[in-house]
């Protein structure tokens, strides 16, 4: 029997078939086996029906990407095997929903055909044929029953022993199947060590995480997928330490409560995706001129418009970056990992608070919607750095009736007096202003405030605002989100070949550490990979860098992430063009 230390799996049906909670199961009762998993998962924007699947990738060691082939695929009808069928591995074997038992071999393929819903009926049960589908995966790997009847057991818990007995019957169908019918097409999963170190979590989960652990206790928000779960987690979490959350009429009060809520002095925040930044759009200004923090997360999707509601793309950096009218300060950051997700989104609320204007936390639909396996979080790392607000001890020192919200100083920032400090006493407003918060439209104030406002970022960083790995390579692939996973793996295996490249994670888009990065990026060739159609990362790194005639672009904007297999491809050709034309030049 041939032992494996690595599994793709996959399982697709029509939405409302229980396609997500079967991919659950499995997803972690292999994490609890001691697999690294990471996963991926392909819906529709409707309630129930359309194709829909899980994709599940369990490996030895960590990994960011959910992977690009099939190993085991559960098909719960035929549309499941047309849509994923080039991702079949040779060998791959095929559970699909049919009319009879047959097996036999297609092309380079196993297909099995079982009557699962009528098999789960005789059982007592017709909702449990997902149930026996995934006894069957374990029977194929060899792996222990008794590791999905610990899970069976605590998640019908609530439901009695009735409904367990009838999940572990299911599944021990499955096993018994497989013995039958496929005894020949089974292997061993080695089993690996386990470690209590580890979590299992989704970049929104890890966001809303660190959003609480910096002391975030007000959110208002609108649901939009699929930024969803950030509010969801919070709904649960932030009551229970004094904190509220607010589900509002539409995505301008999403955001125009939260300036309200930071104006009084509570660390607040909004979560939303592309169509809802949209329409805070003219709120940004009014926490920018105001000077009032307030962290912003965006939760990419496909657009424009309502676009392609649950796919992935990397589309609204332009809009992080410049969206407004007028000039503001911003601080853009986007995280690289899902963990990083955690201590990126605890460090914006220090940054809007020290720099006293908008932080946007960019996620993309990878990254924000998917679990994966990651190193426990370390929330001593968690320090709270509240800027300049001052006491009314402090206030009461400067002597002044109309407290200078916005005094001149020389770094830019402020002191911010909160309402109810009585020596803090000012005036705020939407339109443009002095020191005093007094409307004016002089044209000496208003140029040295707009210089107050735009400079004081300049000096904003976030204590790991890019990642690089191999920064001497002669070659630079560049990315932000859940595309590090994809540079990563091309890398490993382009060294395989003895080719060199390196890798550059920018996790702090605005301010640009422009000085610290120029290394990685000067006089190399440098790549971006990137889920959008203009290349608008490397857009936005030619403004920073005389890279235009040495820099290149991977792009993909079809609503799915990049597989390893075609940016391995592209990478590889660029590479022996650039070869190719400096050989011709030499």
């Amino acid at each position: 029997m041939a032992s494996i230390r690595k599994l793709e799996w996959k399982v697709g049906g029509q939405q409302g078939e229980g396609i997500d909670s079967t991919g659950e199961i499995m997803t972690k009762t292999l994490f609890r086996y001691g697999y690294y998993v990471t996963t991926y998962k392909q819906f529709m924007s409707r309630i129930k029906g359309g194709h829909t699947n899980y994709k599940l990738r369990a490996t030895e060691h960590p990994t960011r990407h959910a992977g690009d082939d099939v190993d085991i695929l559960i098909a719960l009808d035929e549309e499941t095997l047309t849509v994923n069928r080039s991702e079949l591995v040779p060998g791959a074997i095929v559970i699909m929903e049919g009319k009879d038992v047959n097996i036999a071999e297609v092309e380079d393929y196993i297909l099995a055909t079982f009557p699962l819903k009528a098999i789960a009926t005789e059982l007592g049960n017709p909702l449990a044929k997902n149930m026996i589908a995934l006894g069957m995966t374990g029977a194929l790997i060899s792996l222990p029953v008794e590791e999905f009847y610990t899970f069976i057991e605590e998640q019908f818990a609530k439901k009695g022993k009735a409904v367990i007995d009838s999940n572990k019957a299911a599944v021990d169908k499955g096993y018994s199947l497989v013995q039958e019918h496929l005894k020949d097409h089974v292997k061993t999963l080695e089993a690996v060590p386990k470690n209590p170190d580890r979590l299992y979590i989704s970049g929104n989960e890890a966001t809303a995480f660190g959003s609480f652990m910096a002391g975030c206790r007000f959110l208002s928000a609108y649901p939009i997928t699929p930024a969803s779960e950030i509010m969801e987690w919070m709904s649960v979490h932030l009551p229970a330490v004094g904190g509220t959350i607010m589900q509002v009429e539409d995505e301008i009060a999403g955001i125009t409560f939260a300036i309200g809520a930071s104006f009084a002095g509570a660390r607040a925040m909004t979560s939303t995706s592309g169509p809802g930044l949209s329409l805070k759009t003219e709120a940004f200004g009014l926490a920018a001129l105001s000077e009032t923090p307030i962290v912003i997360v965006d939760s990419q999707r496909a657009g424009p418009s309502t676009g392609l509601p649950t796919k992935h793309e990397q589309s609204d950096l332009y809009h992080m970056l410049f969206g407004t009218h007028g000039e503001i300060p911003r601080i853009v950051l986007y995280p690289s990992s899902i963990e990083d997700a955690f201590y990126v989104a605890a460090e914006a609320f220090n940054l809007a608070e020290m720099y006293q204007c908008p932080v946007f936390v960019a996620l993309d639909l990878a990254l924000s919607m998917n679990r994966t396996t990651t190193p426990r979080i370390d929330a001593s790392r968690v320090v709270i750095n509240r800027g300049k607000i001052v006491t009314p001890e402090e206030a009461q020192k400067y002597g002044e009736f109309i407290f200078k919200r916005y005094r001149f100083t020389e770094d830019g920032i402020s002191p911010r007096a909160l309402p109810g400090n009585p020596y803090g006493v000012h005036t705020t407003s939407s339109n443009e202003h002095g020191e005093d918060g007094y409307i004016t439209e002089d044209p000496e104030i208003r140029t040295k405030i707009m210089q107050k406002r735009l400079g004081k970022i300049k000096t904003a960083r976030l204590s790991r605002p890019y990642y690089v790995v191999d920064g001497d390579a002669p070659v630079m692939l560049v990315g932000v989100g859940s595309v590090r996973g994809v540079i990563e793996e091309v890398k490993a295996r382009l060294a395989e070949e003895g080719i060199q490249v390196g890798g550059l994670f920018i996790q702090q888009l605005h301010p640009l550490p422009v000085e610290e990065i120029a290394p990685y990026l000067t006089d190399k060739t440098v790549i971006t990979v990137e889920n959008n159609y203009y290349g608008q990362l490397l857009n936005w790194l030619k403004i920073h860098f005389p890279i235009h005639a040495s820099s290149h672009k991977i792009t993909q904007y079809d609503g799915n992430p990049f597989k390893v297999g075609r940016v391995y491809h592209e990478v590889k050709e660029l590479i022996q063009d650039v070869r190719r034309t400096q050989a011709t030049h030499a």
